[in-house]
């Protein structure tokens, strides 16, 4: 098969290797910036990336012009600057997404890719995450299931479409830490249509699997995010607004049947790669269940404060912002020491009005129980409760989510580690020992 390709069209170099890097099997060709030589060489290519259009003409301007002449054409802009970056009128006038970078390289990986899989009939192999929870056993799939092993970074064959499941084997999954199975996303209609008819046939009152809960939880907070960083959202009606979309996140994707579905629907967040939607909303709902778990604070108020938490990560400088911490050096460290403030400062200009508690969760959620975090340095019971449970959260999800070449770990395991470097090691106890210890009896054995 020919090395597939993309059109692009006014790429920055670093927005280009971006893209090698993303799509290391494919050609990214370099498409004219006149607008009539332009549309002229769409044709034939699954998808078109534009950066910086034509100097004569404004992003809108030229997605309504390709919109005019090719309808279907899979059209996405990749933005640096978060100056201008309106994402929801981007797409209202033409752009089938647009990505503000490099907080967007996840859905941008995952956009390109599942475009090309399309175009190419499954040529082109990529996979979707789907919930083991979400699947029945001895039930015959109109899709193909593999599982992903992050240590040697394989798929590996489970069934193949017009199969069932193996019940032993799916019993096994459920048990272990293997939380999802991963459908080529070419077939995830299939899989769509097969969830529906589960659930219908459950009498399920909820009429989304724990999969497109998930997919809808991320598209919401990516949606919300993206609101919160537009220039036109400063006056009190837009932050009521804002507002009433966390509320209802909250309530539709967190707390909703979380009561009695405490521990499965942990379960359901983990073992998964990260971004920054992934990541606010895993940790608003993980500060949620642990709130209720462990009995401290209100739900609602946690679930808030993970939510919005890392927001402030996004005005920090973009070499610094696809930095993992430990990677940092002391200078772009110290920059990074200034996100919670930045989250606080971001909430009060765009007027939303959340509680106290949720303010001060957000600054405190670098503060260690040893007194060696940040910002000011507090230790034990000076930093809050509401705070701990928070950074809990944060770290939980990290500790649980999947990165190639490493093994992830369970639940237990991943609160096993926390106390187990906090007994070794004096200068590692970062959280509350109690809250520590009563979370992992909140785990059964080996889950």
């Amino acid at each position: 098969m020919d090395k597939p390709s993309i059109l692009s069209v006014g790429l920055e170099p670093t927005i280009e290797k971006t893209i090698d890097d993303i799509l290391k099997n494919t050609q990214v060709v370099t498409a004219s910036m006149a607008i009539d030589a332009l549309l002229t060489n769409v044709m034939g290519n699954p998808c078109l990336v534009i950066s910086g259009p034509p100097k004569d003409i404004s992003p809108t301007e030229l997605a309504q012009a390709l919109r005019m002449q090719y309808p279907n054409l899979p059209l996405f802009l990749v933005c640096t600057a978060r100056a201008g970056f309106e994402r929801k009128m981007f797409i209202k006038n033409g752009f089938t997404d647009a990505f503000l970078m490099p907080m967007d390289i996840s859905n941008l990986r995952t956009a390109l890719s599942e475009t090309l899989a399309l175009a190419t009939n499954g040529a082109v192999r990529v996979y979707r995450p789907v919930k083991v929870i979400d699947v029945d056993a001895e039930t015959k799939l109109d899709f193909d299931t593999s599982i992903f092993m992050p240590v040697n970074k394989k798929y590996i064959k489970m069934s193949n479409a017009g199969e069932a499941l193996d019940p032993e084997r799916v019993d096994k999954l459920r048990k272990s830490k293997f939380n999802s199975v991963y459908v080529p996303a070419e077939q995830m209609k299939n899989f769509y249509d097969y969830s529906a008819k589960r659930l219908r046939s459950l009498g399920a009152g909820n009429p989304l699997g724990a999969t497109e809960r998930k997919e809808k939880l991320a598209a919401a907070v990516r949606d919300l995010i993206s609101t919160l960083f537009s220039e036109q959202s400063t006056s009190f009606e837009t932050g009521q607004a804002m507002m009433k979309d966390c509320q209802e996140i909250v309530k539709s994707f967190i707390l909703q049947g979380a009561e009695t579905d405490w521990y499965s629907r942990i379960q359901q967040v983990l073992g998964e790669r990260a971004d920054t939607y992934s990541h606010a909303g895993n940790t608003s709902t993980l500060a949620a269940l642990f709130s209720m778990g462990l009995g401290v604070g209100r739900p609602e108020d946690l679930a808030l404060a993970g939510l919005l938490h890392d927001i402030g990560v996004a005005e920090l400088p973009p070499e610094i912002q696809s930095l993992d911490p430990e990677q940092m050096n002391v200078e772009q460290f110290e920059q990074y020491k200034k996100h919670p403030s930045l989250s606080i400062k971001l909430i009060q200009s765009r007027k939303i009005i959340v509680p106290e508690i949720v303010l001060k969760a957000i600054t405190q959620h670098h503060e260690l129980y040893n007194g060696t975090g940040y910002p000011s340095g507090l230790f034990g019971d000076r930093i809050c409760k509401e705070t701990q449970i928070l950074a809990l959260a944060d770290k939980f999800d990290y500790l649980t989510r999947l990165r190639e070449g490493k093994a992830h770990l369970t639940p237990a395991q991943a609160v096993e580690t926390l106390r187990e470097e906090q007994v070794n090691d004096p200068a590692k106890i970062h959280y509350n020992p109690e809250l520590v210890k009563k979370l992992l009896m909140l785990f059964p054995s080996g889950a």
